[in-house]
């Protein structure tokens, strides 16, 4: 009798992707991993009332912070990690047009052992508060087997302007089509950024 309650456990952990106390932990870790790293990049930012725009320096500037959910194109790998992981992005705005800006950045698509970080960089036009955009770089990661993986990057940017305040908040929708991984690191980043 216990054995099939642990073989039904056995079965169930397997479907999750391993032990879920563990998987909690890991992804607590990384979220706890981000958020230290994003307290540390505004608190080393000066008050807004200590500094004058003279004197503020341009790489304080124009930053973007993106948090949200990703969603793995491939099967094998939803059935490993779970449904949905961690998708994080820092990206800096380098130049501002009119109707468009480029952004160059760098994020984390994944969770545990099946993760991908691209360094791209981003072409995003504005019409009105909608947010499109195309983008290319460079990527490293871990693939199902372990192996790591690198090779050229290139995202798809659908989004919305949600405010339009001097730190504005917005949603996008990225696809990342990464090469060299059969299509393991492909898929859906769902995130919400804040300017600052």
């Amino acid at each position: 009798m216990g054995t099939d309650q642990d073989t039904a456990a056995d079965s169930i952990n397997a479907c999750l992707g391993g032990d879920p106390v563990k998987r909690i932990g890991s992804f607590f870790s990384i979220a706890l991993m981000l958020m230290v790293g994003m307290t540390g990049m505004i608190a080393s930012l000066p008050a807004r009332a200590q500094s004058d725009s003279l004197t503020e320096t341009a790489l304080s500037r124009d930053w973007t912070v993106r948090m949200g959910v990703w969603y793995a194109n491939s099967h094998a790998v939803r059935s490993k990690i779970g449904a949905v992981a961690i998708s994080g992005l820092v990206e800096r705005q380098v130049y501002a047009g009119n109707s468009y800006a480029i952004h160059i950045g760098i994020g984390y698509n994944g969770f545990n052992t099946v993760y991908s970080v691209p360094i791209i960089a981003n072409i995003i036009a504005y019409h009105g508060n909608l947010r499109y955009g195309v983008g290319a770089g460079y990527y490293f990661g871990k693939r199902l087997s372990g192996r790591g993986a690198s090779g050229s990057a290139l995202d798809l940017i659908l989004g919305y302007q949600i405010t339009n305040t001097s730190n504005p908040l917005s949603l996008d929708l990225r696809y990342f089509f990464l090469s060299g991984a059969s299509n393991e690191l492909d898929g859906y980043g769902l995130t919400l950024g804040y300017k600052f």
